[in-house]
């Protein structure tokens, strides 16, 4: 069975055209109602749709409902789309036909392989940014790992539990895809951002969204993340301390800004050192036991 999984939020104007164009391509439409004031889950159940209903929590939380429903309707693959409008449900089989002839795990729709669709200067950039960081932690190479438009396989449905509420849920999922040893291939898909209105809050969503990523980063890569910048903290904190004692013992001059800057950068590398010392016994020793 495949399905296809909407997160909604107030979108009962664009709700209903996308869950049709997506029946022609799937068993089932399942629409995640993530706590809308408006009449989203009413609009998705008259077009055919399977709505779950839930407080607003985030589109994380939503995406997580929709793989444990996956799961539950013991689905062979579930395309995630955005019930905005962004997303093509016409490009549902690309995705699809992606992963039964690829044998691939997860098919990523990226508006950056093709991009025909004039994504703004700003978000382009703030994906970038992010996209980047996400590779450095994932060891893949995609080029778009905030897109939403995804398929996956039913080894990805059974192994990937996502706990983020908010929009990092995107880079957390590559980093448990990574993380599981799943394969992941790309596909260019265009977006329409007609009626976009994201853009007063775009700069506070990537920001949010880049601090998640490089949380996660640093804990699957703790000793380049916090060892590196640790020692280079703590042998420039061990030079200052040098020029102090230097000038206190040869000039009998007592340079206070030296002293304080060598015993701030010493302590602060050497907690960046232990942390990266603790984080990667801890994440060795979860990886032994799993």
């Amino acid at each position: 069975m495949n399905l296809a999984c909407i997160p909604a939020y107030n979108e009962e104007s664009t709700i209903s055209d996308i869950v049709k164009k997506s029946l022609s391509h799937v068993d089932k439409v399942i629409v995640c109602d993530d706590g809308s004031t408006d009449n989203t889950a009413r609009i998705a159940k008259e077009a055919g749709a399977i709505v779950i209903s839930q407080n607003n929590q985030g589109y994380g939380a939503a995406i997580s409902t929709l793989f444990e429903q996956a799961r539950k309707e013991n689905a062979h693959i579930m395309v995630t789309l955005d019930g905005d409008g962004q997303h093509d449900p016409d490009q549902i089989p690309l995705l699809l036909n992606t992963i039964a002839t690829h044998n691939v795990d997860v098919v990523i729709g990226s508006r950056f392989l093709d991009d025909k669709t004039q994504t703004p200067g700003y978000r382009k950039t703030g994906i970038k940014i992010i996209t980047s960081a996400s590779n450095y932690g994932t060891n893949f190479k995609v080029t778009d790992s905030q897109s939403g438009f995804r398929a996956y396989s039913k080894d990805a449905i059974d192994a990937i539990h996502p706990t983020e509420q908010g929009m990092s849920v995107s880079t957390e999922i590559l980093l448990k895809i990574s993380n599981k040893g799943l394969s992941v291939a790309e596909v260019p898909v265009t977006i329409s951002y007609e009626g976009d209105t994201s853009e007063q809050h775009s700069v506070s969503h990537g920001i949010s969204v880049l601090i998640n990523t490089l949380k996660y980063v640093s804990i699957k890569h703790p000793i380049k993340f916090y060892g590196i910048p640790g020692l280079v903290l703590i042998v420039i904190g061990i030079v200052l301390g040098g020029i102090f004692l230097d000038a206190y013992l040869n000039k009998q001059v007592i340079f206070y800004g030296s002293l304080l800057a060598s015993v701030v950068l010493f302590l602060l590398g050497a907690i960046l050192v232990v942390t990266s010392i603790i984080l990667f016994s801890m994440a060795n020793l979860i990886r032994d036991r799993n």
